[in-house]
């Protein structure tokens, strides 16, 4: 499982992973009304070196992260407009954690969507790393989103969940 740590004061970023440790600076930082958008280059790693830049938007009253990112042509997550992890939030002053509880859901530029590592969530449950209370409230928060895709539309859930701005925001990536 993956956790982040935004310093919103100092601008920075930290991510440990199982197979990494991270420290970036963030660019800019929005203030929307519940929640905060973040800006950055990307750096590069192992893995996902097509990525140019990254907006990330965090719901601190929420369970989810979205993301979307600035890719070459040739890049493999090209088509993708929003990337949702599912996790925990935490605040303390500036300083706010997500704890990645390991599900996503990709959304497409075609208005598509995909659900991703349910099996790694549920993996994670059995082997203790997730309480009952999290991995139960993950799978409603899931399903309840997904029902809001399939009656009302993927971008028009998005900003219900948060605002017309903060999503307009992160899908601009020109």
């Amino acid at each position: 499982m993956k956790n982040y740590k935004f310093d919103l004061k100092n601008k920075k970023e930290y991510l440990v992973s199982p197979t990494r440790k991270v420290k970036v600076n963030i660019d800019y930082i929005y203030n929307f009304n519940n929640s905060f958008g973040l800006e950055r280059k990307w750096i590069i790693l192992d893995r996902h070196n097509s990525i140019k830049k990254i907006k990330r938007l965090l719901l601190p009253d929420k369970m989810i992260m979205l993301t979307s990112f600035l890719t070459t042509e040739d890049s493999h997550i090209k088509d993708y407009l929003i990337y949702i992890d599912f996790g925990k939030y935490s605040k303390n002053g500036n300083i706010i954690e997500f704890k990645d509880l390991e599900l996503d859901i990709i959304i497409k530029k075609d208005n598509t969507f995909r659900i991703f590592d349910i099996d790694e969530l549920i993996e994670e449950f059995e082997i203790k790393n997730i309480n009952k209370a999290d991995f139960y409230n993950i799978l409603k928060e899931e399903t309840i989103l997904i029902n809001k895709f399939e009656s009302i539309g993927l971008i028009e859930t998005l900003t219900q969940e948060t605002s017309k701005d903060a999503i307009m925001w992160l899908i601009d990536l020109g």
